[in-house]
């Protein structure tokens, strides 16, 4: 027996992973429209109240590790189950805090700990069920990301000025954990079958040896030490800079609509380009567009322009690392792989927001711009063999001379 080639139950697997990217990450992604709230009932400055959104994205990442070893082992779905348990109540304890200290533990571990169940287990499910049109598959799922911060930004906007920030906590809780059951019900342990063993680092660090790793973990950790400044503070630098509050929080819907098209795009050519070009080409536009955020002042033109560009940048690098992981490092342990790589992201994400927003209290928003575009321009330095030196370690094939192991769910 053989198996169809990107059959029609793994683009049914992918659709679902847009549906749960889209509620969980336009949640998270809301913070922004958050902040003020928080930060005047909790009486804290920037740098604190922005350790609530720090903290479960260094969780969610470097968890990661753990979460992607055991989904290769177990399968996507028990590991998805326990994420709707955690997002729903880190999202209703965060409602309910009463002050900063339990926001931040609240959210940052039910968020954090119910996307690491989330995130890697399901790339590394839609990678194991594509072969020939993997890229798109992934883009598809990760593009969720930016459909849902398009969407969902005004709608917490919204709730939060009828309704207060608890609230639209409660019912964002409602929406992710609804997503995330659907596609649990969807997810399935893929036909390619790989090697199981316990997580550890000793199995990271052999998966990772296939590829170079180094480079791609250090542009990462780079990247989004940049990249995490204007996710976090670009509202608030609009309505600092006299623009109102809901045209500022659109300014999130306009990096989310450019962050699908990015994400759609850019996996679609990943075949005749080349997804490792197309992901360093990522790379360079972020200090393009933070050169426009240093120059834009008061103009919300130009902050516009400057969030489709970061949408641009934001969503390619992130829809198109699956497919880059397949292809520097091969499938087999992918979800290890991946997980190992995204903890830069973890680490980028718990320090960013956090020092960002204790230097803009400090020394303003035009010092803290020029950091980030300097970590932006080293992350395109650190990958500069990437262009010449990197091979694919090659996709292994789903159809092998042996007959694959009957599909079954988890």
């Amino acid at each position: 027996m053989t198996l169809p080639v990107d059959p029609g139950r793994a683009w049914l697997i992918a659709v679902a992973g847009l549906i749960a990217n889209a509620a969980c990450w336009g949640t998270i992604n809301s913070f922004g429209a958050f902040l003020d709230s928080m930060s005047d009932e909790f009486g804290a400055g920037l740098g604190a109240t922005a350790l609530i959104y720090a903290l479960p994205s260094f969780v969610l990442f470097v968890l990661g590790m753990v979460t992607g070893p055991l989904a290769d082992q177990y399968g996507p779905r028990p590991m998805m189950l326990g994420g709707v348990a955690l997002i729903a109540s880190g999202l209703f304890v965060t409602s309910t805090a009463s002050n900063l200290a339990v926001a931040v533990i609240a959210y940052g571990l039910g968020v954090g700990l119910g996307m690491a169940c989330f995130l890697v287990p399901m790339a590394a499910c839609i990678g194991g069920w594509f072969v020939r049109r993997r890229a798109l598959a992934q883009g598809l799922s990760a593009s969720g990301a930016g459909l849902g911060t398009f969407l969902i930004v005004p709608l917490a906007r919204w709730l939060i000025d009828e309704f207060g920030w608890r609230h639209a906590y409660q019912v964002l809780a409602l929406l992710c954990a609804g997503a995330l059951v659907l596609a649990a019900a969807v997810a399935a342990r893929p036909p390619q079958r790989v090697p199981v063993g316990r997580p550890s680092l000793r199995r990271a660090r052999e998966a990772a040896a296939a590829g170079p790793f180094a480079p791609v973990y250090i542009g990462a950790l780079l990247m989004t030490a940049s990249l995490f400044v204007p996710f976090v503070f670009l509202v608030r630098y609009a309505t600092d800079h006299g623009i109102d509050a809901g045209a500022a929080a659109l300014l999130l819907s306009v990096l989310g609509a450019s962050n699908v098209a990015s994400r759609l795009v850019l996996t679609s050519l990943a075949g005749r380009v080349g997804a490792v070009r197309l992901y360093l080409m990522c790379f360079a536009l972020l200090p393009v567009g933070l050169g426009l955020w240093l120059a834009a002042g008061d103009s919300y033109a130009i902050l516009a322009v400057f969030a489709a560009v970061l949408g641009v940048s934001h969503g390619g690098y992130v829809a198109l690392s699956p497919e880059v992981a397949a292809e520097l490092f091969g499938v087999a342990n992918l979800g290890t792989v991946l997980g190992a790589l995204w903890t830069a992201a973890g680490v980028g994400g718990l320090l960013s927001p956090v020092l960002a927003g204790s230097l803009i209290d400090a020394a303003g928003y035009t010092v803290t711009i020029v950091a980030a575009l300097g970590f932006a321009s080293l992350a395109v330095l650190a990958q500069r063999s990437l262009w010449t030196d990197a091979k694919p370690a090659g996709r292994p094939a789903l159809l092998t001379a042996e007959p694959p192991a009957p599909v079954s769910a988890p």
